[in-house]
């Protein structure tokens, strides 16, 4: 349990220092980058779906380490014959999707579910930071206001 205990603390640490790096460069290295508003949120978007991904390949890192190196639980349900099968099963995971093709047995179960609260922070910060981004750099055209003609038809 011990070893399951410190792949998760080690794995949280090292998902949330990447995302705090990267927010942090989004929004102060990134600013002195000349581009258009519409590009600049594309470009944080796209580098936010990149860290996901660079995340969950951490986790999926972490469950290989767990199985084959140090034992501490196995799988069960679908073959995990190569790192592209860890990988799907830790995107799985991250992202609350559930599918349940694959089950983790031991220790595994614990790692498993924190990653999937990982994820949920992460995403939801992501998601928080990009709110925060579009509000400050997206330009929103007026809205037409309704006249009086137009609530006479009504």
């Amino acid at each position: 349990m011990m070893y399951s205990v410190l792949i998760s603390v080690a794995l949280f640490l090292a998902t949330a220092c990447v995302h705090s790096v990267l927010l942090s460069f989004c929004s102060g290295r990134m600013a002195s980058i000349p581009m258009r508003p519409s590009t600049r949120v594309l470009s944080i978007v796209t580098l936010l779906f990149i860290t996901h991904l660079f995340q969950i390949a951490l986790f999926a890192s972490g469950f290989w380490i767990a199985v084959e190196v140090l034992e501490i639980g196995s799988f069960e349900g679908e073959e995990m014959n190569d790192a592209l099968d860890y990988l799907y099963f830790s995107a799985v995971i991250y992202t609350s999707l559930g599918i349940g093709d694959i089950l983790p047995q031991g220790h595994l179960r614990f790692l498993t579910g924190v990653e999937a609260l990982n994820g949920l922070l992460l995403i939801a910060w992501s998601a928080s930071f990009l709110f925060a981004t579009m509000n400050r750099l997206w330009n929103w055209q007026p809205c037409v206001r309704p006249t009086d003609s137009d609530k006479d038809k009504n």
